[in-house]
């Protein structure tokens, strides 16, 4: 077919292909040019990342210094090194510390230091807090802390206190101003009488209200003054306590008698009765031989002579001071006192009856009374050339009247094999006014028989 353009059909499909070629290679072209966009833009995305980064870590070095901008209670310790920082900082902690403040106590007021009274500054946590600023976390951490530490960054001194000193320093400054109280007391007149002193109030420091006072100072914004309060101290004994305990009297008396050619034995019978003289037992305290006497030394002067030791009689130091005990054992019974130790010898003994004596050897083996009288005992002993004598003073019960009575030895058992004993049963009777108010026995003896 001749269409009158000169263009067959094969001259038009040759053409088609030529625009779809020349189509095609725009779009490669275009693809091109996409892919090296893309590549640049990434390339130039890393450049400025790897600048970022770079420039992050050069700023995040670790120069060995506290961040610019960081002040430490007002001080700037910015681009220092620790030891640097830290040489300024001492100076600002001594300064604190040596800052003073008053006492009042009313006409005076005693200066104190507040490093005396153990307040102080904690410079290492501080400068440690400083020194880490910039230097924890991410970089990313690292960069947003010292941007905003450069802007200004303030760390205050941790203020500490030492309680211990505290304590220490108000006791030494104000304990002058404390006037303690005094309880009252009592001499012991020629007549073995009570003379009565009056007690009086104290008027002390309360170092309670005070120390609260001082721990809650704020050592950056200091008061000139602190009051210091002081408080009525009572006395532990009243003399109206004293009247009531008074002694008033003898309550019981007992003497024995000794050989004084036994000089040995004499010595020692002397010494514990001496030191046994003007003891005085508080009411509802114990009355304890070993404890008022002590222990039996020769350096105290106690010398050989008889004692008993396992039924026999051998030579022992202190030997016959047991007649002390046993005078003293007499008296306590006639004064009613109520005994919580006692032990017999293992052999009868001459100077008290049987079942009324009472040994004693240093620290085990005691006599002790409680003091049940209701008022304090004044212990009295006094010895001529063959006798001894025990008193006990004491608030007097009119009236009162104590008696012993002793069974007469049976013969029993003992506690060493083979032996027996002569075994003694006593009873203490209490009259008043010549009525039977109590009667109870008293604990057994039992002494070998030869």
């Amino acid at each position: 077919m001749n269409t009158g353009l000169g263009v067959g059909p094969k001259t038009v499909g040759k053409r088609l292909n030529v625009v779809d070629y020349i189509k095609k290679g725009m779009t490669s072209l275009n693809r091109l040019r996409g892919v090296k966009y893309v590549i640049g833009t990434i390339g130039l995305l890393f450049i400025i990342l790897f600048s970022v980064l770079t420039t992050a870590l050069i700023y995040t070095h670790d120069n060995q210094k506290i961040q610019k901008g960081v002040m430490i209670s007002g001080i700037n310790v910015g681009d220092l090194t620790q030891d640097e920082a830290k040489k300024i900082i001492d100076i600002e902690v001594n300064r604190l510390g040596s800052q003073t403040i008053k006492l009042n106590v009313g006409q005076q007021a005693p200066e104190v230091k507040l490093d005396d009274l153990g307040f102080g500054a904690n410079a290492d946590i501080a400068l440690q807090e400083a020194y880490n600023i910039g230097r924890q976390g991410s970089i990313y951490t690292k960069v947003l802390s010292k941007m905003s530490a450069e802007k200004g960054t303030e760390i205050t001194l941790p203020q500490t206190l030492d309680e211990s000193k505290l304590g220490v320093t108000l006791n030494k400054t104000l304990k002058e101003f404390s006037i303690s109280a005094i309880d009252a007391s009592f001499q012991i007149n020629k007549e073995n009488a009570m003379t009565i002193t009056n007690e009086h109030i104290g008027h002390i420091l309360d170092s309670e209200a005070l120390i609260v006072k001082v721990k809650a100072l704020n050592i950056y914004k200091l008061v000139p003054e602190l009051k210091a309060d002081f408080k009525d101290q009572k006395p532990l004994v009243t003399a109206g306590q004293l009247e009531d305990q008074k002694i008033t009297g003898l309550l019981g008396t007992y003497t024995t008698r000794f050989d004084p050619s036994q000089a040995a034995r004499t010595a020692n019978v002397k010494i514990a009765t001496q030191a046994l003289d003007m003891a005085i037992i508080k009411p509802g305290a114990i009355l304890s031989f070993n404890q008022i006497v002590g222990e039996r030394t020769v350096e105290d002067g106690y010398k050989d002579a008889y004692v008993i030791v396992n039924g026999k009689f051998v030579p022992g130091l202190a030997g016959g001071i047991c007649q002390v005990s046993s005078t003293l054992y007499n008296t306590g019974l006639l004064a009613n006192l109520a005994v919580t130790e006692r032990t017999n010898h293992d052999l009868a003994i001459t100077y008290v009856p049987l079942g009324q004596d009472a040994t004693v050897a240093y620290p085990d083996l005691d006599l002790k009374f409680k003091n049940n009288s209701g008022g304090y005992l004044l212990v009295r002993t006094k010895t001529t050339a063959n006798t001894l004598t025990v008193e006990l003073y004491g608030k007097v019960k009119p009236g009162q009247e104590v008696l012993i009575a002793d069974t007469s030895p049976i013969v029993g058992p003992s506690a060493l094999k083979g032996k027996s004993a002569s075994i003694v049963k006593s009873t203490r009777t209490v009259k008043v006014n010549g009525v039977v108010v109590s009667s109870e026995p008293l604990k057994q003896s039992s002494y070998l028989r030869n």
